[in-house]
């Protein structure tokens, strides 16, 4: 009996530092990205690392706090884009905003959701969405990731992806990089 016990608990602590957006879209090998460089938001609520020769750009305001960062060595197609942001506002994370979110999207950027779901990233509450459309005559991916971190602030990660080539590779890669997301308390 001691054994079993044992056991789940041990893999009830592998599973909760397993990525839940590694597990949703299949990322089993890792990215090994070298040459990182770790950016803090503006008003110090994350930490982020990302390859030093991508291009870096820090905005604030009083309500929020973004780092953006790309390839710009690359063709747009061949990359992608993050956004990770800090957002003071209250987020319910419930089916409504779900519902919410898909028809904004649907309406506002034409794209279709592809994949959704609820669940914990960084031991957080967190929902996912990844749509598909069409951006500037591109084909085009977007995962979103919203993270409450409090009851009036939030974390959302966006990636886009465009073009239809190695998409579930960068996806992947996206996803790499949000995991090496610290949160500051």
């Amino acid at each position: 009996m001691r054994i079993i016990i044992i056991l789940l608990l041990a893999l009830s602590v592998i599973s909760c530092k397993n990525n839940m957006l590694k597990k949703e879209f299949k990322c089993e090998n890792s990215s090994k990205f070298s040459d990182l460089k770790e950016y803090k938001d503006f008003l110090k609520n994350f930490k982020i690392k990302v390859p030093r020769n991508w291009k870096t750009n820090l905005y604030y305001d009083e309500y929020s706090s973004e780092v953006f960062s790309a390839d710009t060595t690359k063709q747009l197609t061949e990359t992608y884009i993050l956004d990770i942001s800090w957002k003071q506002g209250e987020l319910k994370l419930d089916s409504l905003f779900s519902n919410s979110l898909t028809d904004s999207l649907k309406v506002k950027q034409q794209l279709s959701v592809i994949k959704d779901g609820f669940g914990k990233f960084k031991n957080k509450p967190s929902y996912f969405n990844l749509s598909q459309g069409q951006h500037s005559g591109y084909p085009y991916q977007y995962l979103q990731v919203f993270i409450k971190t409090n009851i009036d602030e939030y974390i959302t990660l966006t990636s886009k992806i465009y073009g239809d080539t190695n998409i579930d590779e960068r996806l992947c890669q996206s996803v790499e990089l949000f995991d090496g997301i610290q949160l500051i308390d």
